[in-house]
């Protein structure tokens, strides 16, 4: 696992963390507030206390387990499904604790008595739906590629200018490529193509904005984008992962993919549109042009080409990239030239 993205799954660990903390404490203040009804004496301090540390470790544990083991292994199957899996683990780890730990519930009862009870079915479905709920967001955050709190957030309701980086890749030799292996073999090539791109992307911090039949658009926040300049690593990961997943490719499908790229920045307007299905869109010529700079790789015989404005402001570190420049490029639609630049890491 790299650096980066250990250091994500510690972030949504800690987020998840933070969330089954304050549902912790907003169930003890609804139990409280039950017991204060019925006339029972409560000590709400004790029991705030309690369920902190409580829910703490069970965030860190449950949290942990969920980023860290399990979701990489049940995101390749429909929710419902990942869900009863997941169901079913935690009737185990909710048995086991009730049948070995009498302490937290009735010391006198028998291990048996102690599972076939209510109080172990109110146990084992309140947990099941909390590990089940964060499921849910985890997955809605997936959809979104990463924007899933800012559209639940509504931070895009209403449209804002914002700058950003934009990288278009596009499968070389896609259409005969197509022919050879049918419809239906593509289809499953490129849906284990983008499977092996999706985490460069989002180790990279980047978001995924688009998929068009072989292309994958993909997008940053300037300053995430230029960040330990992860816009450009990104692609070269892509490259490394296709590289290395290359054998099983060539004997699944007789080809190994390889992909160009074409990025740019600038200002963009980002909003929501659609009412029954909506949809996160950006708007500007940045998108278009990001677009058209990936379709000139072919003309220069290059893996990836990079505007003259991004290679301005992501400063490169020449130990680390071999930069060479194309030239002023007139792209269709644009009425002025871009100029254009490659790249190439170099070797440690």
């Amino acid at each position: 696992m790299t650096s980066a993205r250990f250091q994500l799954r510690v972030r949504r660990t800690l987020r998840i963390t933070l969330a089954w903390l304050f549902v912790g404490l907003v169930t003890v203040l609804f139990e409280q507030s039950l017991l204060e009804r019925y006339g029972l004496e409560v000590g709400v301090e004790g029991a705030l206390l309690d369920h902190a540390w409580r829910y703490l470790l069970a965030g860190l544990a449950g949290g942990g387990t969920y980023i860290f083991l399990l979701r990489d292994r049940l995101r390749a199957y429909p929710f419902l499904q990942a869900f009863g899996m997941v169901a079913a683990l935690m009737l185990f780890i909710v048995g086991i604790t009730h049948a070995v730990m009498p302490a937290i519930n009735d010391p006198d009862a028998l291990p048996a008595q102690r599972l076939f009870s209510l109080q172990f079915l109110g146990v084992y479905l309140y947990w099941t739906l909390l590990m089940g709920g964060t499921m849910l967001i985890v997955r809605i955050n997936d959809q979104y590629s990463g924007g899933g709190l800012a559209y639940l957030a509504g931070r895009y309701f209403k449209p804002r200018s914002e700058l950003r980086i934009f990288m278009f890749l596009d499968m070389r030799s896609s259409t005969s490529i197509a022919e050879k292996l049918g419809h239906v073999r593509y289809f499953k090539l490129l849906n284990d193509v983008f499977a092996d791109i999706t985490d460069p992307v989002v180790d990279s911090r980047g978001e995924i904005y688009q998929y068009v039949g072989d292309e994958m658009s993909m997008s940053w926040p300037l300053r995430k984008g230029i960040a330990s300049h992860r816009c450009i690593d990104c692609f070269f990961r892509i490259q490394e992962k296709l590289k290395r997943r290359s054998a099983y490719y060539k004997s699944e499908y007789g080809i190994s993919p390889v992909f160009k790229a074409g990025l740019h920045y600038g200002n963009v307007t980002t909003g929501e549109v659609g009412l029954v299905k909506k949809e996160l869109i950006f708007s500007g010529d940045v998108v278009n042009t990001a677009a058209r700079i990936q379709n000139s790789c072919n003309a220069h015989g290059v893996d990836i080409l990079i505007s003259r404005e991004l290679l301005d402001v992501l400063r490169l570190p020449k130990d680390k990239f071999r930069v060479r420049e194309i030239g002023e490029i007139g792209l269709k639609g644009k009425k002025n030239a871009v100029g254009l630049w490659t790249l190439e890491p170099i070797a440690p």
